[in-house]
């Protein structure tokens, strides 16, 4: 799996990234969150940050990872709407930015959001319990029902399925 990361949305998201006073304390926090993440699975990440030294945006690695800078005159949205044009599909796009969200739909790839992500790579990253939230008593109970009826649509599968891969 390829996951394009809108690397300052995720850190102001999770709480436990935006503890830092300045940005690059918290792109430190992330990438080694990502780096102990990456330990566990094996997915191809790439994280992409607004701003940069370079007018034309730079690449560098953190952590061993791939990390773009957007440079002065391009955001971190653009860069990353262009990388869902090019791969289309066979990438997930973590971002809670709405209009970033619709971009990368558009050219078929599965946007989750920061959230999403954020808890899942708390999970991994630092061995805690998955669905740690929930009843006390471990009982979750509903009386819905399952079954074609209530079936989610194409999209949200998709989705749904990217997710359990994480």
């Amino acid at each position: 799996m390829r996951l394009i990361i809108d690397g300052y949305n995720l850190i102001h998201t999770v709480p436990e990234l935006a503890f830092a006073s300045d940005k690059g304390q918290g792109r430190e926090a992330l990438m080694e969150a990502l780096r102990l993440y990456r330990k566990r699975r094996s997915h191809k990440i790439k994280v992409v940050f607004d701003g940069g030294l370079e007018p034309g945006g730079a690449k560098e690695r953190l952590s061993g990872m791939p990390v773009s800078f957007s440079g002065a005159e391009r955001s971190a949205d653009d860069v990353i709407a262009a990388l869902a044009a090019k791969e289309g599909g066979g990438i997930t796009v973590v971002t809670s930015d709405r209009e970033l969200a619709g971009r990368c739909r558009v050219h078929g790839a599965v946007v989750l959001s920061s959230e999403e992500f954020g808890n899942r790579l708390l999970e991994v990253a630092l061995g805690m319990p998955a669905g740690a939230g929930g009843d006390e008593d471990g009982w979750d109970f509903t009386t819905k029902k399952k079954g074609p009826a209530k079936r989610l649509p194409k999209a949200e599968r998709k989705k749904a399925r990217r997710k359990d891969r994480l």
